[in-house]
């Protein structure tokens, strides 16, 4: 008896996911309106965002902030706003080093090296769903004077997962 209770226990602890199951992505587009329709969700689903960025090491995204809508029938449920990197849980962290190459006509060429950097980061915002519906989540990603993203060929999106 006590085999075959383990054994459950086992399987129900492998079967758990502790992120949440992804239920959509969708990059952001800075200034530009990005969406993620007719999730189906059910009453009590704990929904957390995650932002995926891929950027140079030694950039600072800290400032980046992000709008978001929820709306289910038409109707916003809720609306909030959320950083970039306000969180502290990342996963699938890692790190690329690249080689630009710097041509000179001039001079002897010179090469730089770029450690870029990809992971996802928990978000601190979450909802919990008031009803059973299909939900629509709209976000909008506003970024400071300096343009981090474009100038360093930086890169983010947001994840939906639900527990």
């Amino acid at each position: 008896m006590k085999k075959n209770i383990t054994v459950l226990l086992l399987f129900v602890l492998a079967s758990c996911n502790p992120i949440g199951e992804s239920v959509g992505e969708t990059p952001l587009i800075e200034n530009g309106i990005s969406s993620i329709n007719d999730i189906n969700l059910k009453k009590g689903d704990k929904i957390t965002f995650w932002n995926k960025v891929a950027t140079r090491k030694d950039s600072s995204f800290a400032k980046y902030k992000i709008r978001y809508s929820i709306s289910l029938d038409g109707k916003v449920v809720k609306y909030d706003s959320t950083y970039v990197s306000n969180g502290k849980h990342e996963i699938n962290s890692k790190t690329k080093i690249e080689e630009i190459v710097h041509s000179s006509s001039t001079e002897k060429d010179s090469i730089e090296y770029v450690k870029n950097w990809e992971f996802e980061i928990k978000n601190n915002s979450f909802f919990t769903v008031p009803k059973d519906g299909n939900y629509n989540f709209d976000f909008k990603l506003y970024i400071p004077e300096m343009d981090f993203f474009e100038k360093n060929n930086s890169s983010t999106s947001i994840i939906i997962r639900k527990k």
